[in-house]
């Protein structure tokens, strides 16, 4: 092995990994690729790879994450509960345009089968950007006298679904299509948050 690769630490040397990590997902797949292909790849042995990133899944999360642009949650006024809540749905498309739909379907898939269903829905149902989102969106829609529910009378329920509905699309289909993000929110959410009005 080179001296130059084989003295490679810290930064330098993760950097490498997560770049091998994501080149080999755009030539194999998800499902085609192993921590030993990343080490070989990356110039390095998979124990510096299993020190960082303890599973498959956590790695490639990892390396998407760094080829994703930040996504804003923070959803401005498009005039309407409904346009709203379809801004919000759309604004993950930066994710479904740098992934392929079976590798993204896969990956999340595999991180439900290292984590307990506890503590899965225990973070949905608490703080995640998408929930805040609905707030804030919930708010307006209140504001406008579109809906009757204010924060204070939505139920936990109502405001953790999209989340929910979202992830369920990935795992079905791993992506969001424009006619799933209608259904959805037409034959779905419309509906739930616009019951009282």
């Amino acid at each position: 092995m080179n001296k130059n690769v084989s003295r490679r630490r810290g930064t330098t040397l993760e950097n490498a990994i997560l770049d091998q990590a994501w080149l080999l997902i755009q030539q194999t797949g998800y499902g085609g690729m192993t921590m030993i292909d990343v080490a070989h790849a990356a110039k390095t042995n998979k124990n510096a790879i299993y020190r960082r990133w303890s599973q498959k899944c956590h790695l490639v999360m990892t390396a998407l994450s760094r080829q994703v642009p930040e996504i804003n949650f923070e959803i401005s006024d498009h005039g309407s509960l409904k346009e709203d809540l379809t801004a919000l749905f759309e604004s993950l498309n930066p994710i479904f345009n740098i992934i392929k739909p079976d590798d993204l379907r896969d990956l999340i898939s595999d991180m439900f089968s290292n984590i307990a269903s506890y503590d899965f829905f225990s973070g949905s149902n608490h703080e995640n950007s998408i929930r805040k989102s609905i707030e804030a969106i919930i708010l307006r829609a209140n504001y406008r006298n579109e809906v009757s529910l204010s924060i204070n009378t939505i139920s936990e329920k109502a405001l953790n679904l999209p989340y929910l509905l979202i992830i369920n699309e990935i795992v079905l289909h791993g992506t969001l299509v424009e006619s799933s993000i209608e259904d959805i929110i037409d034959n779905i959410l419309l509906p739930i948050y616009m019951a009282h009005k």
